[in-house]
């Protein structure tokens, strides 16, 4: 799965989704690896039937053995929240190596609150929604890796108009 083809997919599917994570990181300006693609979803049926589709299409399947439809099943989710801290549903391509999306099933910015500040990206010819830098950095403090904290740094960087690549 190329990036183009899932936000191309994401976008005609007219999913409503929000990046967040490494890559959206990277679209505000700070050149970092990443090896995932991280999204908040509008959690209501209709938008996770449309993504449910979107990711079958692509040959994404859930990272844990249970059917992709189970990310509709909001009690499944919360018990899987509760009695084994899961905060992202986890969906990869098939082959060794392949691509990985996670969903973020308990973001610390609602998503509601991450679409209204989210900030309109050109990417792939599609319009892409990334959180804003400030939704990002309560993200990113609260998760509290040594990862994050350097994104905090870069984020902070990029508010005061600095470069942070250097």
């Amino acid at each position: 799965m190329k990036l183009t083809e899932l936000f191309r997919s994401l976008s005609d599917g007219q999913v409503q989704y929000v990046l967040v994570g490494g890559l959206a990181v990277q679209l505000h300006g700070f050149m970092r690896s990443t090896f995932d693609v991280d999204l908040v979803l509008a959690m209501n049926d209709d938008n996770l039937m449309r993504f449910i589709a979107v990711a079958k299409q692509l040959g994404l399947i859930p990272s844990i053995p249970v059917p992709i439809d189970a990310l509709r099943d909001a009690r499944q989710i919360e018990q899987w929240h509760r009695e084994k801290g899961m905060l992202a549903f986890a969906l990869r391509e098939p082959q060794v190596g392949g691509g990985v999306v996670d969903i973020l099933v308990r973001p610390e910015v609602p998503f509601e609150q991450l679409r209204d500040n989210a900030v309109a990206g050109a990417l792939f010819e599609r319009q892409v929604w990334i959180a804003s830098i400030d939704d990002l950095l309560t993200m990113k403090r609260s998760a509290s890796r040594p990862k994050d904290r350097l994104d905090i740094d870069a984020l902070e960087k990029i508010k005061r108009g600095e470069d942070p690549n250097v």
